[in-house]
């Protein structure tokens, strides 16, 4: 084991015993089983720009296992060999009547265990926090990792919260983008318990050793570019034995690894002013191979402290709202101690809360912490809307971090790692844990050493049947300068009581891989996110809290991490935002770059293009792996506070081992490689003339677009059917539905697809394989293209306009007409004035009045110079419409138009409801025939090989040279792959035989013995049944 800081989380306790009857809280903690290594789990945070391990036994990364505190993630850069909370006593042993000590943790190494049997004397896992057969601990993007039912021993738990997430805010609050949380206790450590000593935490209990301590633990992850080198770790600790320990002490242990496992030389400081603890490398370069890199620092903030309820003192000198001094202010006393809980408003001041009304609630949401307006709300619970403080709401006691007279950082000791003897802090040495941890000891002198780092705080009481908290932010910078920015951003999170700005809702997106092309679409459910972070909508309670959402970014990387993708830099040249393929924002006049900005870096808003929910993107190379995200983010708000609110962006997780192999995939995500597809393949087919309606009088189109081949029916039948609000001439499209006619059965596979979904060629949703392309036409105006003759002809020149001379009895009406020359003047005008034409709406079947709009001396009579003009009738109101001009032909000849020619007028307009498109479909399939004639096609790529490939994935791995491969492309569907050297040896054997779209096999240039292949000439042969063979070569060069 290399270079390493330790921290441990620490209580010393110095106890005075009493007993009395248990509380009622107190009893359901000691009716769980006790904690157990069977229930071991191990997880990944990686919800911001910092990865790392962690367990439910409170270890947070691991020494020699990776990430650990690896950061930036993607780099392979790592920090941590591992750090752990810990807690420990000093008490009277009541059988000899001595001092025992106790370090109460879980690490892995140097820590108590039984000689005789093995058995660690450590802090372990409490089960039916996570899925049984998880596993990873539960955490909040991940609902299998879930259990069934949330422990009823948490306070204020009912059965509505099963199937959410346990939030720290309440029953389904995600407040951090990322958030675990899992149980653990000292039951195991039975250091103490054995005779001659004998110290039992909970009389009568056999199953219970230790101190009788249960520590309950969260960390969180904002993904927001101010928190995103940052991971918070949060900690309540409850006595649950029959013991008050009347002087505490906590502390954190870390064996820091700054610049890998291959550099042994750190350096280590506090600074007590910002309670932060921090390491770095003696020369700032990291040793591991290859490459070096430059190394950052690490820190650990201590942002909250245990709290002394007992001493009368006003240990963190803090005021309540009214400016009177808050002392031994407790979470558990139920009182609203800094006066910062806000009941619901009563608008009609008729006493009660009346939801029918709109009246906010402000923090009055009772104990689920759950309002109308969050979409995980049910019903009113305990507690709601009653005008008092409940347990569990906002700002009030376990949720209001400034209810605890808090002590600050009190000591820091720096060691030696390689000293594991009787004097070192190591968990084993409980004693050696104690008197380091005493306040006012702080010990920095050992500089450029593998190192291990002690700080805590206290003392202060920790009663029976009460809880004590504190947190500790892990933070990483590139230089001290960036570590205390990052350091205060971490406080500026906390003193907001963790209420940070948080994105909106995650958008669930679908990729579908093609030939050179990906299909991306998503839904609209970020669309409707609010922040209670800033107020309500227009400053009004009734309408809810705001909804800040702007946008999307499209995102593309070739990582998993999207490292490659973020070039946007600020002043200083720190990466500092990611650069998108596509954006699409609110046309909203909110645009271009955040006026804040961190650093000269500004977040760009968009340009007010408006909404999309798909894209195909065309941009990409068969047979490379890409991570695709959509993320959706805010607005931010410039006038928030006194330094405005950067915007924010949702998280991108996709989560990889360090071969590649995918672990998880958040639902904004996804991970495709295109291909082309097999050899004989015919695609599915869509038939039918979606140029113009089956029937009805909208003039737009549909397009439908094959996105996955695979589902596409064969031989089925569609409708597309829309529908429209109002009537003609005011009416809108507003939604369509396709009905689908298979093997007999009529069903509905759309229901509604809205008409917000239309612009800009957006793809509507996926059904059977296939999406639509609507292209409606919103404004009525003249379609110019269909616009002309129909019958006979006229060399005049015919221009079709709005009318505008009547204003304002004007109006562009939706429909097509014709124009029909007569014999003579034998029709009237309007003002009866002879005509010899009519005019005929064709899209309702009626004729019009019409008349010429003389703009010549020949008064009466249509000639020359003259328009054509007629009218529809709107409740009584003539609605003038359209002219035609009647002008001279452009060349010498003219030919007027004849009794009987027609002349029709077209327009663009929306579709009606009742307008409706049909066409079938035929699925794909593969044609042996024509895939023996495509088998010269077969290939490999690349060829030659010439030491590296670049389909192949980067490596984070510095002792592993990382993927080869080469592909065979165009294949058959099925068939067998044999490969020989040039002796004729046998080498490797593959076998195809997948998804039709998919023309393409990978080899890793391993053979079928499990070695690496050497480099040099090699003979493929293909063997595809019903198809054909075919023989080849590739070459691979060093």
């Amino acid at each position: 084991m290399i270079k390493q800081i330790t921290y441990f989380i620490i209580f010393f306790i110095i106890s005075s015993i009493s007993y009395s009857q248990v509380d009622p809280q107190t009893q359901l903690y000691r009716n769980e089983p006790v904690g157990d290594k069977t229930y071991r789990k191990k997880g990944i945070m990686d919800g911001n720009l910092v990865r790392t391990l962690f367990r439910n036994d409170g270890q947070i990364g691991y020494w020699e296992d990776r990430p650990s505190g690896e950061w930036p993630k993607g780099t392979g850069q790592n920090y941590l060999d591992g750090c752990t909370p810990l807690v420990s006593t000093r008490l009277t042993a009541p059988g000899n009547n001595q001092y025992v000590y106790f370090a109460q943790t879980s690490y892995r190494e140097e820590v108590d265990k039984d000689l005789t049997t093995g058995q660690l004397w450590v802090m372990e896992p409490v089960p039916g926090y996570a899925f049984p057969s998880s596993l990873e601990p539960a955490q909040s993007t991940k609902p299998g990792t879930w259990p069934e039912q949330w422990s009823r021993a948490l306070p204020l738990i009912t059965p509505e919260w099963d199937g959410y997430w346990f939030g720290y805010f309440g029953r389904g609050v995600l407040n951090a983008d990322v958030e675990t949380f899992f149980v653990m206790d000292d039951s195991q450590d039975r250091e103490w318990y054995r005779p001659p000593y004998s110290y039992q935490p909970i009389l009568g209990d056999a199953t219970r050793g230790g101190l009788g301590l249960r520590m309950e633990v969260r960390a969180f992850q904002w993904s927001h570019v101010l928190a995103e080198d940052i991971i918070f770790f949060h900690y309540d600790i409850i006595n649950i034995s029959d013991t008050d320990y009347d002087s505490t002490l906590f502390g954190f242990y870390s064996d820091t690894g700054v610049g890998g496992l291959s550099d042994g030389a750190d350096n280590a400081n506090f600074n007590q002013l910002l309670d932060l603890a921090y390491a770095f490398d003696a020369d700032g370069v990291s040793n591991d191979p290859p490459p070096q890199w430059n190394c950052g620092y690490v820190g650990y903030a201590f942002l909250e402290s245990p709290g002394n309820a007992f001493n009368g003192i006003n240990d963190d000198e803090d005021f309540d709202l009214l400016g009177a001094p808050m002392i031994d202010e407790r979470r558990d006393d139920g009182i609203d101690n800094d006066k910062d809980w806000i009941g619901y408003v009563d608008l009609n001041l008729n006493g009660v809360w009346d939801p029918d009304e709109n009246e906010p609630l402000n923090n009055d949401v009772g104990a689920d912490g759950v309002g109308p307006f969050d979409p995980q709300y049910i019903n009113p619970d305990a507690g709601e809307g009653d005008g008092v403080p409940t347990a569990g709401e906002p700002s009030f006691d376990a949720t209001d971090k400034d209810e605890s007279d808090q002590i600050g950082l009190t000591s820091l000791a720096i060691e030696v790692l390689s000293n594991k003897g009787p004097t070192a802090i190591w968990p084993k040495n409980d004693n050696v844990i104690w008197e380091k941890m005493q306040p006012g000891t702080f010990d920095t002198t050992i500089q450029n050493a593998n190192i291990q780092i002690l700080f805590g705080s206290g003392p202060f009481p920790l009663k029976k049947n009460l809880r004590e908290r504190f947190s500790v932010a892990l933070v990483f910078g590139s230089d001290y300068e960036d570590l205390v920015f990052n350091k205060e951003t971490v406080q500026q999170i906390y003193n907001a009581n963790y209420n940070f700005a948080k994105p909106p809702y995650k958008a669930t997106l679908t990729a579908i891989p093609g030939d050179k092309r990906v299909f991306l679409f998503w839904d609209a459910v970020a669309e409707e996110s609010r922040d209670q972070f800033l107020g309500y909508e227009q400053g009004d309670p009734t309408l809810g809290y705001k909804k800040d959402f702007e946008g999307y970014l499209i995102y593309r990387s070739e990582e998993a991490e999207f490292q490659d993708i973020k070039v946007i830099t600020d002043s200083k040249g720190e990466p500092k935002y990611w650069k998108p393929i596509a954006q699409y924002d609110l046309k909203n006049g909110i645009k271009g770059p955040d006026p804040i900005g961190i650093n000269g870096a500004h977040f760009w808003r968009g340009n007010d293009t408006g909404l999309q929910h798909s894209l195909i993107d065309t941009n990409v190379v068969n047979g490379k792996k890409y991570y695709y995200a959509c993320v959706a983010y805010d607005q931010g708000d410039p006038s928030f506070g006194t330094t405005g609110l950067l915007p924010s962006e949702t998280t991108k997780i996709i989560s990889e081992d360090l071969g590649g192999v995918l672990k998880f995939v958040d639902i904004n995500c996804a991970v495709v490689v295109p291909n082309a597809p097999v050899a004989g393949y015919i695609p599915s087919q869509v038939i039918g003339d979606l140029d113009k309606v089956t029937s009805g009088s909208g003039s737009g189109s549909i397009e439908v677009v094959v996105l996955n081949s695979d589902s596409v029916l064969n031989n089925a039948n569609y409708k597309v059917e829309f529908d429209s609000a109002g009537t003609s001439p005011y009416y809108k499209t507003v939604s369509y539905r396709v009905i689908r006619e298979f093997n007999g059965t009529i069903d509905t596979v759309l229901a509604k697809v809205d008409s917000s979904t239309f612009s800009g060629g957006a793809l509507g949703p996926l059904f059977d394989g296939l999406s639509i392309i609507v292209k409606n036409d919103d404004v009525v105006d003249v379609d110019q293209e269909n616009t002309g003759w129909i019958k006979g002809f006229s060399t005049l020149t015919m221009p079709v306009i709005a009318d505008t001379n009547f204003k304002p009895n004007i109006l562009a009406w939706p429909a097509d007409y014709e124009l029909e020359f007569l014999e003579g003047y034998t029709e009237l005008s309007f003002n009866s004035i002879p005509i010899n034409f009519k005019v005929k709406n064709i899209t309702s079947d009626y004729y019009i009045p019409a008349y010429i709009y003389d703009d010549t001396v020949n008064v009466g009579q249509l000639t020359i110079g003259d328009k054509i003009g007629f009218f529809e009738t709107l409740r009584g109101v003539r609605k003038f419409t359209y002219l035609i001009g009647y002008y001279a032909p452009t060349d010498p000849f003219t030919l007027y138009p004849q009794a009987g020619d027609i002349f029709r007028v077209a327009t663009n307009k929306p579709f009606m409801g009742g307008d409706y498109f049909t066409f079938s479909t035929t699925a794909a399939r593969v044609d042996l025939e024509q895939a023996s004639t495509e088998l010269d096609k077969v290939s490999v790529v690349p060829n030659p090989y010439i030491g590296a490939n670049v389909l192949e994935r980067r490596s984070l791995n510095a002792s592993d040279r990382g993927e080869r491969r080469i592909d065979f492309i165009n294949l058959p569907a099925q068939c067998t792959i044999r490969i020989y050297t040039v002796t004729g040896a046998l080498v490797k054997t593959l076998y195809k035989d997948s998804s039709p779209i998919d023309g393409s096999i990978i080899w890793n240039l391993v053979s079928d013995d499990g070695m690496d292949i050497a480099y040099g000439l090699y003979i493929y042969h293909i063997d595809a049944p019903g198809v054909g063979e075919k023989v080849g070569k590739f070459a691979l060069i060093k």
